[in-house]
């Protein structure tokens, strides 16, 4: 295997933008791009308030990061970057360390570009990674093999403000010398431009699949309701006992899906909106999510923000029982404890990479409101350490605490022996990482897996000393519901 590469040091880095038509928003554009390789969507499908201002999309990455374990793969597509020869070359070394390398240094642009992502990589990080952070092995079956990470390195992307309505091709260029790299920034953009402004020949249904590898056999459930119920069960003996505090229990459906999966991801955003929607189509799979629960942002300023979610109601048709609904999630002690204990769980995680005294909590127990359900969500907000990076945070906080519970690697252990299979995708994080040092990851839940005619869909919940087992599958369906609905109307 060879070494891990060294950071190549450039003259200058410059973005450059050129202003598009924003006729109906991203997607029309987005869509004009999906006959490329690697088309990826970061999107506000629910572009209300601060969380959904913005939506990006792309293809064509000048580089794929993938890992598994410390086994990690570099494919270079496009020779743009001086220190990265086209090709592929394996690496041993830790998958973080890694993508801090390959991220290029900070760009110096002419302009203000104020996005918070103009360049980087965009992707997922899978629950697994978490091998790489704690002192865990974890050992559930691993049926569909994918990779602990899939990570697309990009030189240009379009960016679309909700509230403006402007839609941009971002372009970065890379050179040695100022003025070369400010003619490929501008480049990188046109090019991009020109792509989005092709006149579409190919219906969604026409367009090209991507590559798959191995075929999958059908397999059961991970849990049938019966099994979960005595899986919750063992988590509420290991509370007694005083092992943990809370453990996120969940569990796997399949489907047959003989559908096209950018129409399942359109399903999915008009029917179940949220702030952070993703959809991907890799080699290894596509990825349709509609997110609501953000991970991690950091600003390049250095401020960090963390919105746990914990607790849950499902959504009424008729308008009373709909605010009952939304009154007993707002008074139930069960779920502000569980919240609570999420929220100590972040503060902890971000104190260690935070500024003293800078972590605090914005705003505790808020209700939200989603197509299908209310949630109980808190803000966390810290101010990273001039040491530290978002490589560093992400290490300090990885896997969400939301959907390990708490103490963290005691509730890892306990569910890595109840769950049957391996989580993959499902409860890690997807977003991206910004060459300015920003970063802002979603948490992966409301999230369909697809692959060979297969669908995938994860689904849990906290579990704590007095939950019940009835209740908690309900809840698990209720999550699950418009994953579910929207897979069988294909």
């Amino acid at each position: 295997m060879s070494e891990l590469p060294v950071r190549t040091a450039l003259a200058s880095r410059p973005l450059a933008s050129r202003p598009l038509g924003a006729s109906g928003g991203l997607l029309p554009a987005f869509e004009r791009l999906r006959a490329d390789a690697f088309p990826w969507l970061l999107e506000s499908s629910l572009a209300e308030g601060r969380l959904g201002r913005f939506s990006f999309g792309g293809a064509e990455p000048y580089l794929v990061m993938r890992a598994h374990g410390t086994r990690c793969q570099i494919e270079c597509r496009r020779a743009v970057h001086p220190g990265l020869e086209p090709g592929r070359r394996e690496i041993d070394a830790d998958p973080f360390e890694l993508l801090r390398m390959l991220l290029p240094p900070a760009p110096e642009f002419p302009g203000a570009v104020s996005l918070p992502f103009a360049a980087g990589a965009v992707g997922y990080l899978g629950y697994e990674l978490a091998e790489r952070i704690e002192p865990l092995e974890l050992s559930a079956r691993d049926e569909l093999g994918l990779p602990d990470l899939v990570l697309l390195f990009v030189d240009r992307l379009l960016a679309y403000d909700h509230a403006s309505g402007a839609l941009q091709a971002i372009g970065l260029g890379f050179a040695r010398d100022e003025s070369s790299a400010r003619e490929r920034a501008q480049a990188a953009a046109d090019e991009l431009a020109r792509r989005v402004d092709r006149p579409v020949f190919m219906t969604a249904r026409e367009v090209r699949p991507p590559r798959r590898e191995s075929v999958v056999a059908p397999s059961p459930a991970s849990f049938d309701e019966s099994a979960y119920a005595k899986a919750v069960d063992t988590v509420v003996q290991e509370i007694e006992a005083g092992n943990v505090y809370q453990a996120c229990l969940s569990h796997r459906m399949e489907r047959r899906f003989g559908g096209e999966p950018w129409d399942l991801y359109r399903q999915l955003r008009r029917t179940n909106p949220a702030p952070f929607a993703c959809f991907f189509e890799l080699p290894e799979l596509s990825i349709a999510g509609c997110s609501p629960e953000r991970f991690l942002k950091l600003s390049p300023d250095g401020c960090v923000e963390s919105r746990p979610i914990k607790g849950t109601r499902p959504r009424e048709r008729e308008a009373e029982l709909d605010s009952q609904r939304r009154r007993e999630l707002e008074r139930s002690e069960k779920d502000r404890a569980e919240n609570l204990m999420i929220v100590d769980l972040v503060r902890n995680d971000l104190g260690r990479v935070c500024e003293i005294g800078s972590v605090h909590v914005d705003d505790l127990f808020s209700i939200e409101a989603y197509a299908s359900v209310f949630q109980m969500v808190s803000t966390v907000r810290g101010r990273l350490r001039r040491d530290c990076d978002a490589v560093d945070l992400v290490r300090a906080s990885f896997p969400p605490g939301s959907m390990t519970g708490a103490p963290k690697i005691a509730a890892m252990r306990l569910l890595d022996r109840l769950e049957p299979v391996r989580r993959g995708v499902y409860s890690g994080a997807i977003g991206y990482f910004d060459v300015r040092g920003g970063m802002d990851l979603s948490v992966v839940i409301r999230t369909v897996l697809l692959r060979n005619g297969r669908a995938w869909v994860h689904t849990g919940g906290g579990i704590v000393a007095d939950s019940v087992p009835i209740d908690e599958w309900r809840e698990t369906q209720d999550k699950a519901r418009p994953l579910l609905a929207a897979l069988s109307d294909d």
